[in-house]
């Protein structure tokens, strides 16, 4: 097989997976990333994968970099629950049901909550040098040879047979290779943190926060809510990595519940999310205690009393409108950059994680054959576009009907 050079914008979990999953295939291989090192900025705690997810990470990766995935994260019962804000029992299905799913890989474990920066860690394991950091995209070219040149703000430039944007909701990649694709504001507001899980505070957990691998606990469509989803790692992340053959330096990381306040971006209390954005933790604390209000169970204020205020972030949530198939050529998309949809389904990394096993297979068979790039992204994106309109447009119905998301 010929070796050919792929370029892929952005490093988050979509990006990494699919840089493995081509490396692993012979095929030569780089990252850049807009963000100045690794852990420049909070992305999250919690990831739930199922499914789509696991199957695309049992695509991408050495069997021993999926096993240590599996071995640092949790395996909850795989229930999604739904609560009133006084804790009655109001929806409970299996988790990883959501439309778009039906082509994944179904010999993959129970869905499991995976601890985002430990997942990462992993995914970047053997990359080395193939990321690189500080790198904002600024355009591209396509040459008549076929080829496609990246060029930066810092005025580095990149040529490969392919560029892959996964860089997320605000992709640079999608404004210039869809300029008329559209990323839409779904009207809601997070402030997101966890609770730590040791000691004393895991003896005082209410039992019922362990009975799904995720609930949502609502005062209803149009009304605050919260979320709440345990990671227990089966083993601890650097004892995991430790033991892996090879080891992978991993960076200790203690149980915890993963915790989010949420609210429709027209809540009274809420600020414009610029300004928003500018609140110290306090401050956002005491913001969503405002926002949740008294009238809830005692349960839930007594979990917000344990929030861990360092590890507060507020979030936007976005959703994408429909994309037709386009004309396939040296670039495509993966993951948000195309198919953004809000969390209510948890299924954003789910599928940018597919995206990325269904993209690595489609270009090594291309390759493995002598067929071009090309016509593997044509498949891709036609079988892309028909399971994410699927799932983004089962989280929007989900989120109106839960939630209150526009």
């Amino acid at each position: 097989m010929p070796n050919h050079r792929v370029i892929i914008v952005g490093a988050g979990l979509g990006g990494l997976a699919l840089a493995q999953g081509l490396r692993t295939r012979g095929f030569d291989v780089a990252v850049y990333e807009r963000d100045p090192h690794q852990d420049a900025r909070p992305q999250g705690y919690r990831i739930q994968l199922d499914q789509p997810g696991l199957g695309g990470l049992r695509r991408c990766l050495p069997e021993s970099l999926f096993r240590l995935c599996l071995a640092t994260a949790g395996s909850p019962p795989a229930r999604v629950s739904v609560r009133s804000r006084h804790l009655h029992p109001l929806a409970d299905r299996a988790a990883g049901a959501a439309p778009g799913t039906d082509g994944a890989d179904r010999d993959v474990p129970r869905p499991h909550a995976f601890n985002r920066p430990t997942l990462r860690r992993i995914l970047l394991s053997g990359l080395g040098g193939s990321v690189h950091y500080g790198a904002e995209l600024i355009g591209y070219e396509q040459a008549a040879d076929s080829t496609v040149t990246a060029r930066f703000a810092d005025g580095r430039t990149a040529t490969g047979e392919l560029l892959v944007g996964a860089d997320g909701v605000g992709s640079a990649v999608r404004a210039l290779l869809l300029p008329n694709a559209q990323v839409e504001d779904a009207g809601l507001r997070l402030i997101y943190g966890r609770i730590p899980l040791d000691g004393a505070t895991l003896a005082e957990m209410p039992s019922w926060v362990f009975d799904s691998i995720f609930t949502v606990v609502t005062g209803g469509p149009g009304h605050p809510h919260l979320g709440l989803g345990p990671v227990q790692f089966g083993c601890p992340p650097d004892a995991a990595g430790a033991a892996s053959s090879p080891p992978v330096d991993l960076p200790a990381a203690g149980d915890y519940l993963a915790c989010m306040v949420g609210a429709p971006a027209d809540h009274p209390a809420l600020p414009p999310f610029a300004e928003l954005r500018r609140l110290d933790r306090s401050a956002l604390r005491d913001l969503a205690l405002t926002v949740l209000g008294d009238d809830w169970h005692p349960d839930v204020h007594r979990l917000l009393s344990r929030w861990e205020t360092d590890s507060l972030f507020p979030l936007r949530i976005s959703t994408a409108a429909a994309v037709e198939p386009w004309e396939a050529g040296p670039v495509t998309l993966i993951g948000d950059a195309v198919h953004a949809m809000s969390p209510v389904l948890a299924m954003g990394a789910n599928t940018a994680i597919r995206d990325a096993g269904e993209l690595a297979l489609a270009l090594a068979a291309a390759a493995d054959s002598g067929a071009p790039l090309v016509d593997a992204v044509r498949s891709y994106q036609n079988l892309m576009v028909d399971y994410a309109a699927a799932v983004v447009a089962s989280s929007r119905q989900t989120g109106r009907e839960r939630v209150g998301q526009k």
